[in-house]
């Protein structure tokens, strides 16, 4: 191993895309000398640090930055925004650079990223978990919410009992989760599962206050929700986006949004299953 070898990664997107990308990482890491430094960047999509969700990453080749402004001239991926200023202090920087278009891409293409690693100093903005873990391994073990945020989830799903399903409804800004998973086909699914057991509650996380009403005015009582801020550019927005998720993982199965990393997440996290709620073409 290179003297030196380190990975530094950029998470990006929303916040089940970045504990993607992190854990992806780690799992990336295990069993080599390679250091892991991340650089957190908050923005519109995730304003709020690191350390305002999750308690610090407890593994001794892992450090995590809370980028600053003079982080984001070096560290940020370039783009039109930064007038590309962070593409000539990374060409000194690192070895090589893979930005999150082309992680993605080499990632369905299956690409080695440990082995592209190995024994240099690289550079990664990613949103998708672009490095395969060891079966068996259980995702997302080393996130653990603040104590603060932890309190609100064990309060949530207390109240969940056995037969408590989650339903996570995607729509804002994501076009295939409004175009592929209709309303309709949750509302179907729902009754469904009612009839089959009409003890059947529902734990609901959405990023549309509409949805929500809608299921409230359709199922009543049965709709569990626990939070109201679905900004994603505030610090209590993205707490409680932490604390839906969470929820969602510990209910007994989840109804999710096509192309919705936020459904599979908390799936994975509670290693239950997501039954992605999708019409037929």
């Amino acid at each position: 191993m290179k003297k030196g070898s380190s990975l530094t990664l950029v998470p990006v997107g929303g916040l089940a895309n970045r504990m993607k990308a992190i854990d992806a990482a780690i799992q990336l890491i295990s069993g080599t000398d390679l250091a892991l430094k991340i650089y957190w960047f908050r923005d519109k999509g995730l304003n709020c640090r690191f350390d305002q969700l999750f308690q610090p990453l407890d593994l001794p080749q892992v450090s995590l930055i809370e980028a600053t402004s003079f982080d984001s001239f070096s560290y940020d991926r370039p783009r039109k925004r930064n007038l590309y200023i962070p593409r000539f202090f990374q060409s000194f920087y690192f070895d090589d650079c893979v930005y999150e278009a082309e992680a993605t891409q080499r990632m369905y293409q299956h690409f080695d990223f440990r082995s592209w690693a190995i024994n240099k100093r690289t550079y990664l903005a990613s949103c998708v978990y672009f490095f395969p873990p060891a079966p068996d391994t259980r995702l997302f073990q080393f996130f653990h919410p603040v104590p603060a945020l932890q309190q609100r989830i064990d309060e949530v799903s207390r109240t969940f009992g056995n037969r408590c399903v989650g339903v996570h409804i995607r729509r804002t800004d994501n076009l295939s989760s409004i175009n592929e998973s209709p309303t309709k086909l949750f509302v179907d699914r729902m009754q469904m599962m009612i009839q089959s057991d009409k003890d059947t509650c529902f734990y609901l996380a959405s990023d549309s206050p509409e949805e929500k009403s809608k299921m409230k005015a359709t199922f009543g009582e049965r709709i569990l929700t626990s939070v109201t801020d679905l900004s994603r550019n505030s610090v209590q927005g993205i707490q409680d986006a932490l604390v839906e998720l969470y929820a969602l993982s510990k209910t007994k199965m989840i109804l999710g949004s096509v192309k919705s990393s936020y459904s599979e997440t908390a799936a994975q996290i509670g290693q239950i299953e997501c039954q992605f709620m999708k019409k037929e073409v």
